[in-house]
């Protein structure tokens, strides 16, 4: 048990305890304004039949709004499930994983769009019922990583998971999030029922949003101390600088190429997820990554980031910020390793989920490029 972990049992509680009780205050305060909105029309007669319309009216929009409120399933986002015998060997690696590290099984596989790696733990039918555990897999994140590199990532996301080691863990990470997610509910709401209940619970809003970032960077340390005790530090540390880099070379070259199309094409001929393995390979210049990781090595994360900086995880792990650093792994990409046959279909479906997110900033992009051509040809003349 590391010297954080009584701290983080602390905030767990009392987030939990608080969340609990917001939840149930919703709940009480909507169903109460649906009895009473019922029993003020019980006396009803012509005489007072406008009032006491007007307060069961005015009842029953508090009931529904609060409900409104309290209804808020965690989003599904993109990805495709992917069934165990598409993806043995990954199945394999996980299942050992979870043995490792004394984690529940992950019922699910999902491979996302995304630059990320996330395990859930949340109940099957969104807000109640048994709890499901799906583990989500970026595409970009296969691309970017070697099989052993991936192997210490679902490391570090299955040791949050091995941290809820009962049913009452998994339900305080529920009750925290579905309590976050009914502020934010209630904050975009601009109601006057909304904007007074908000004033009413601002300061413990305030409290709990500064108590979850505090636990989910505590979080993020222990699970990469107890990732590290699995996969061992070097093997971490090389993953997360690997990750890194990659991560600024999609961002900051490989996606602004791709939408640099827009600049005489109506239709992209460079597929982003189609392109993505060999443009990771030939795109990626590591010398040039690498006279760039003084910066990512001592760039500091904001007071409210969820995550500690690359710089705090490679200091706790005891790795050297400028020295003794792993050297990166050789070998095929995990994409190419466990997604072999599947990565045309995968491929396929994510450019045509990304080209129905983008076509409209594509479009504009086009247009304003070929309005500043013709203008240009213009002043030439």
């Amino acid at each position: 048990m590391s010297a954080t972990a009584p701290l983080a049992a602390q905030l767990r509680l009392r987030l939990a305890v608080r969340a609990a009780a917001g939840l149930g205050l919703l709940a009480a305060l909507s169903v109460a304004c649906a009895l009473m909105s019922v029993r003020t029309l019980a006396p009803l007669d012509t005489l007072s039949a406008l009032p006491h319309l007007l307060a069961a009216g005015l009842l029953a929009t508090v009931a529904l709004r609060t409900l409104y409120w309290l209804w808020v399933p965690p989003s599904r986002g993109a990805g495709i499930l992917l069934p165990d015998a598409r993806v043995p060997g990954l199945r394999r690696r996980v299942d050992r994983l979870c043995a490792q590290l004394g984690a529940r099984r992950i019922d699910h596989i999902v491979v996302t769009p995304d630059m990320n790696a996330a395990v859930l733990c949340r109940p099957a039918l969104g807000l109640c019922g048994p709890m499901r555990t799906t583990l989500l897999l970026g595409i970009p994140l296969a691309h970017s990583l070697t099989a052993r590199q991936l192997s210490a990532v679902l490391a570090h996301e299955l040791a949050h998971l091995s941290a809820q080691l009962d049913r009452a863990g998994a339900w305080s990470a529920h009750l925290r999030t579905w309590w976050l997610r009914c502020v934010d509910r209630i904050d975009g709401d601009r109601s006057m029922t909304a904007r007074l209940l908000l004033w009413l619970l601002a300061p413990v809003v305030r409290l709990d949003l500064e108590q979850s970032v505090a636990l989910s960077r505590l979080d993020e340390f222990e699970a990469d101390a107890v990732a590290s005790r699995a996969v061992g530090s070097p093997a971490l540390a090389g993953a997360l600088i690997e990750l890194a880099m990659k991560d600024r070379f999609l961002h900051d070259d490989y996606w602004v190429r791709v939408m640099d199309q827009a600049e005489d094409r109506r239709r992209p001929r460079m597929r982003p997820f189609r392109e993505m393995g060999l443009g990771v390979q030939v795109g990626f210049v590591r010398r040039e990554a690498l006279a760039g990781l003084d910066h990512l090595l001592r760039s500091d994360g904001g007071s409210l980031d969820t995550h500690p900086s690359l710089p705090e995880r490679l200091d706790a792990l005891r790795i050297g910020r400028l020295g003794g650093l792993p050297v990166a792994a050789e070998g095929p990409s995990a994409a190419e390793h466990y997604f072999a046959g599947l990565l045309p279909t995968l491929s396929l479906a994510f450019d045509r989920m990304w080209w129905q997110a983008s076509a409209d900033d594509w479009r504009q992009r086009y247009r304003q490029a070929r309005g500043h051509r013709r203008l240009q040809r213009r002043t030439l003349l």
